[in-house]
């Protein structure tokens, strides 16, 4: 793992996010990264809980905050890059991206990213569902997540899944690379479908997601010809025969 990156491991947090902001308002240099087995008040993006049982992969990193050009979105969107080459890397699978931050595999979501600001850092969590058991999930996340292994299944080691991840984000977000932008666009699974826009859970806008542009803003265009740029929110995919 990258000598920059100082990992602090626990068998159980309520939100690895939240130990590391704390941790970051109290001097904590960036390159520290917070792992845990479980959490107990795991949170997603709008304020959503983050189901986190055994199995996971549950970890936070702390950045620089120009690491993501002033932009959460370019953040959050340089990491669903790092999880796919780390699930490619670790596990041999393909995953693609469902803008913003949603790793989808065999059509459902098995990662979930969240990036918060604090001070002139931030704070990026990312979830995996390595070999989570998800019968453990309530009903309404079993029907959109799965895992990338049972939880009987041969599965690669957990840390070495966490240090092959930390080293894909932290290179990714402070070193720079120039094909990711391309990795993100090509692995989407948006552009060319119809998609819902979504706002506290209401449909406020419909259209065709035409483009995700160099600042990971997606462009939709309404039956009306008019064209909606979002930066951030949520969308939802439906079939273009809708």
């Amino acid at each position: 793992m990258n000598r920059d990156i100082r990992l602090l491991e626990y068998d159980c947090l309520d939100s690895t996010n939240r130990l590391l902001i704390d941790l970051a308002r109290e001097g904590e240099p960036c390159g520290t990264a917070v792992w845990a087995h479980t959490q107990t008040g795991g949170r997603g993006r709008l304020g959503r809980s983050f189901c986190s049982p055994a199995g996971g992969i549950y970890v936070s990193i702390l950045l620089p905050l120009e690491a993501s050009s002033g932009s959460g979105t370019l953040l959050t969107a340089k990491a669903g890059v790092a999880v796919r080459r780390t699930i490619k890397q670790m596990c041999g699978r393909e995953c693609s991206i469902k803008w913003v931050n949603d790793i989808i595999y065999n059509g459902k979501k098995v990662s979930g990213i969240l990036a918060q600001a604090c001070g002139d850092k931030a704070v990026l969590g990312i979830g995996v569902n390595l070999k989570t058991d998800i019968s453990q999930f309530p009903d309404d996340v079993r029907e959109i997540a799965t895992a990338l292994y049972g939880p009987q299944d041969k599965a690669p080691d957990e840390r070495m899944f966490v240090e092959a991840l930390l080293d894909n984000v932290y290179s990714l977000s402070c070193r720079g690379d120039e094909n990711w932008l391309e990795e993100y666009k090509s692995s989407s699974t948006i552009v060319g479908n119809k998609v819902l826009i979504l706002k506290a859970g209401a449909v406020v806008g419909e259209g065709i997601a035409t483009e995700i542009d160099d600042t990971c803003a997606l462009h939709v265009v309404g039956k009306d010809g008019k064209e909606t740029v979002l930066s951030t929110g949520e969308v939802s995919i439906r079939k273009t025969d809708d």
